[in-house]
């Protein structure tokens, strides 16, 4: 049984064969990114040092450099989210991947369903804290080109793929705590049951 996130990140890496992975936000490598089960991975996490598989700067940087260096090649098979839970910067980290990301290829972005408002607030002001990327995650059907599902488990993890005939429906939803408690849930397309 899949109950967090290190497990649905090996689920998805064994059911799908993937060989690479990149983890932004790595935090303590010992809690997750040690356990994914990989031939290749690469963390980003500016607080991580002296971790030859570890970028010791923002996902931004990482990116740039990339890019720079890799150009358009889709490198990445399955790409975790779970940097700065900033709204804005985890819209700017998934846009920016999903270009490293191979084709049929996944990105599983953490913590979508917070609990309550007062572990929402920007900047952070509570122990237990989510951010506020439940607010990006409510626009994922504007996407074209992903197909998603949001599993009850936690605290939401989103489970994107890349499909590039798919069409996102499109939703004009104002990004609040009131519109996540009435809609957030469809809009997500969250479901209790996890099926790879």
């Amino acid at each position: 049984m899949i109950t967090n996130h290190t497990q649905l990140l090996n689920a998805i890496i064994e059911k799908y064969n993937l060989k690479s992975y990149l983890e932004i936000g790595v935090n303590n490598p010992a809690i997750n990114f040690d356990k994914v089960k990989c031939e290749r991975k690469v963390g980003v996490d500016p607080a991580v040092k002296n971790n030859t598989s570890i970028y010791p700067g923002s996902s931004d940087d990482y990116f740039e450099i990339f890019r720079k260096e890799k150009g358009d090649i889709k490198v990445f098979d399955l790409i975790f989210i779970d940097g700065l839970h900033h709204a804005d910067q985890v819209k700017r980290d998934f846009e920016n991947f999903l270009q490293c990301l191979s084709d049929n290829g996944f990105i599983v972005i953490h913590d979508v369903l917070p609990e309550n408002e007062a572990g929402t607030i920007v900047p952070r002001e509570t122990k237990q804290w989510w951010g506020d990327v439940y607010k990006w995650a409510m626009s994922l059907p504007n996407y074209n080109g992903i197909r998603y599902i949001t599993y009850n488990i936690d605290n939401g993890c989103c489970l994107v793929q890349k499909l590039s005939n798919h069409r996102g429906k499109g939703t004009t939803v104002i990004p609040n705590w009131q519109s996540y408690l009435d809609m957030g849930k469809e809009l997500m397309n969250v479901t209790d049951e996890v099926n790879i």
